[in-house]
C-alpha cells in the first residue's frame, strides 16, 4: 500500500494551536453556503416550487447542457450518482425531468428539461436573479472579480490537495 504523501506544511501565520473551528477556511465557506442556499430555497425556490434546492440545481444543469446522460449531470453537479438518481427521479415523476433511452447506448438513458419543467425554472430563476444581484452589489467590480479569481485558485488548490492525498 503506497505511503500518504505529505501535505505542505501550513503557513504559520494561518496556523495555530489555538485556531478555532470558526476560523477554518471550510467551516466559514460552508456557513455562507448554508445560509445562502437556505435563503435562496426559502424565499424564491419553495413559494414557486416543492422541488429543493438539490432538484433545482440539477434542473439548472440539464436547462444549460441541453439533453444529457445522468454521469454527465453527477460530474457537472459534483453530486454521486446515487444522489443523482435519488433527486431525479421526482423531477421525473412530476413531468419536469423527460427521461428516455439513449439509442447509442442501450444501458444509458437522456435527460431533459419538459416544457414544465422548463417554464418551473424560468420562473425559479426570475425569482432569484433580483437576490443574486443585490447579493452581489455588496462588493464592488474589482471585489467580485477578485472573489472569482480567489474562488478559482483555490478550487485548483483543492483539486492538487485531493490528488496528491489520492497518490
Amino acid at each position: 500500500m503506497p505511503r500518504p504523501r505529505k501535505l505542505p506544511a501550513p503557513d504559520t501565520q494561518v496556523h495555530s494551536q489555538t485556531l478555532a473551528l470558526e476560523d477554518f477556511l471550510t467551516f466559514r465557506l460552508g456557513a455562507l453556503s448554508n445560509a445562502l442556499q437556505t435563503q435562496v430555497t426559502r424565499h424564491y425556490i419553495a413559494p414557486a416550487s416543492p422541488v429543493g434546492l438539490t432538484e433545482w440545481r440539477l434542473m439548472g444543469q440539464i436547462q444549460r447542457h441541453g439533453e444529457l446522460h445522468a454521469s454527465a449531470l453527477s460530474r457537472l453537479s459534483l453530486m454521486d450518482k446515487a444522489q443523482i438518481s435519488r433527486a431525479l427521479q421526482p423531477l421525473i415523476d412530476r413531468g419536469w425531468v423527460l427521461r428516455r433511452a439513449d439509442p447509442q447506448h442501450a444501458r444509458r438513458h437522456l435527460l431533459q428539461l419538459s416544457e414544465a419543467g422548463q417554464a418551473l425554472f424560468d420562473e425559479v430563476l426570475s425569482r432569484a436573479r433580483p437576490y443574486q444581484a443585490a447579493l452581489l452589489n455588496a462588493l464592488t467590480a474589482d471585489e467580485r472579480a477578485m472573489l472569482d479569481r480567489i474562488l478559482d485558485k483555490l478550487g485548483r488548490a483543492s483539486q492538487a490537495l485531493d490528488q496528491g492525498l489520492d497518490s
